[in-house]
């Protein structure tokens, strides 16, 4: 290993945590995709859907199915059944183990991130390079970072079954590192990969579309800065490009199955209604319960305990909406009902708006997530982070903007939307950087204090 790169990683004593951590987070990954863990009914249905592409039989989950398959994203089903086609099977366990090792990035992802918002310099590489490497603390910062990301239970959990949250969250910080990385350079077509990484991640997380647009925007924003304006808009034009390229096959896949325009997925109607219901309390397992008792004609007595909340939807859909398509009935009652939240019940509303963001941010999801040493870490990744995206914001305005945009857009979305932890666990290894960033500084801080205390106290005793 070159010196350059040792030294700018905290010599050999942090390359070596570094790589102790990365083992861990490794060996959790695989351990946990090796054993396996009951499936929870999503993980099942891209398990069916990748199944069934790789044998020939369509984007389908299979006759039983209460959902439509197309309101599943598209990404991880077609990334396993690439898997099934190379490996000459359904081999969902090696699927799980490949992921796994994806997934093994987002500590090293989160690594390279806190190290750098740290460093009071940016490098040209973020190995090292270039220059003398970042100070010890930037490396202090990176590697507690990696360490939450490593051991963080409900990404162990979600890797032991086909889920979309790890490798989305490995996805969305391999973008923010390449954003970063490219707006270092000069050659527009850096922004490519960038773009494209985005793109992947809409395919496995439909939402991060109208995110990866936003974030293009912040690129022309920043890029017109420094360069001319058309230079700036080329290189958001890049980013939007390679977005495009990545999902435009689906799209046009969609447009002749589907006979309508659907950029990635559908589905869009149902969360939209789920996320609009007041009777919820802004609990989306609570709507289906909800809508059952406040139409009684339509259900029968154990409706709540035969019935998944699609179905109970869908019979909703067709009773308003009589012959349209369930997800487009559900999209104009979802509509409905929001401008009637806003016009008619605004403060029920604001209420309902401010449990559902507190849903999300406030435990991460899984029953793991509730034990206290669990739950005390995700609170203390939510207090530094949040404190450490406001130094950010002081010090390094142009990545906290880029990341406090990610944070706000998930948390509209969810306002709006379905409110549901797994959204946030995408964010876990910003938050970790960011978390990593604020406790060195608390740290230093501290020590500065206490350095200061001594010093004050010797200049008392020496005045006595």
């Amino acid at each position: 290993m070159p010196n350059r790169v040792v030294a700018g990683n905290g010599g050999r004593l942090g390359i070596a945590a570094l790589v102790v951590i990365l083992l861990l987070g490794l060996g959790l990954r695989v351990g946990e995709a090796w054993s396996g863990r009951a499936p929870v009914y999503d993980a099942a249905a891209y398990a069916a859907i990748a199944k069934n592409l790789a044998e020939g039989n369509g984007f389908t989950v299979g006759a039983r199915a209460t959902q439509p398959s197309d309101d599943y994203s598209p990404g991880l089903p077609l990334f396993v059944a690439g898997v099934y086609k190379l490996t000459g099977g359904v081999h969902e366990r090696l699927a799980r183990l490949v992921l796994a090792v994806i997934g093994a990035l987002a500590p090293l992802f989160a690594y390279l991130l806190a190290r750098r918002l740290s460093q009071p310099t940016v490098l040209c590489n973020p190995m090292g390079d270039k220059g003398q490497g970042p100070p010890g603390r930037a490396v202090a910062a990176g590697l507690i970072a990696a360490l939450a990301v490593a051991i963080y239970p409900a990404t162990l959990e979600y890797t032991g079954m086909l889920m979309t949250e790890p490798l989305a969250a490995t996805l969305l910080a391999g973008a923010i590192l390449a954003i970063l990385r490219a707006a270092e350079g000069a050659s527009p077509w850096r922004w490519l990969v960038p773009g494209a990484t985005l793109g992947a991640l809409a395919l496995v997380r439909p939402e991060y579309l109208a995110i990866g647009l936003l974030l293009a925007l912040l690129v022309f924003l920043r890029q017109r800065l420094h360069v001319p304006w058309r230079r700036a808009l080329v290189a958001a034009a890049v980013v939007a490009l390679g977005i495009v390229v990545v999902i435009a096959p689906w799209t046009v896949r969609n447009a002749i199955a589907l006979d309508r325009f659907v950029t990635i997925s559908t589905g869009g109607g149902q969360v939209l209604f789920a996320g609009t219901y007041l009777p919820s309390d802004g609990n989306p397992e609570r709507v289906g319960a909800a809508v059952v008792a406040e139409h009684p004609e339509l259900f029968g007595p154990r409706a709540v305990e035969n019935l998944r909340l699609e179905q109970i939807l869908a019979r909703l859909a067709e009773r308003t909406h009589p012959g349209t398509e369930p997800d487009q009935a559900l999209s104009a009652m979802g509509k409905e009902q929001l401008r009637d939240d806003i016009e008619n019940h605004t403060g029920e509303y604001i209420g309902f708006v401010a449990a559902k963001i507190g849903r999300i941010w406030s435990h991460g999801p899984r029953a793991v997530m509730r034990e206290p040493v669990w739950e005390a870490l995700h609170w203390a990744l939510l207090g530094l982070g949040l404190l450490g995206l406001a130094l950010l914001a002081y010090r390094r305005r142009w990545e906290a903007l880029l990341i406090g945009a990610v944070f706000l857009a998930v948390t509209l979305i969810s306002a709006l939307l379905v409110a549901s932890p797994r959204r946030v666990l995408v964010l876990i290894p910003l938050l970790a950087a960011c978390a990593g960033v604020a406790a060195v500084w608390l740290a230093t801080e501290a020590r500065a204090l206490a350095g200061r205390g001594r010093s004050a106290g010797t200049g008392d005793q020496s005045v006595l």
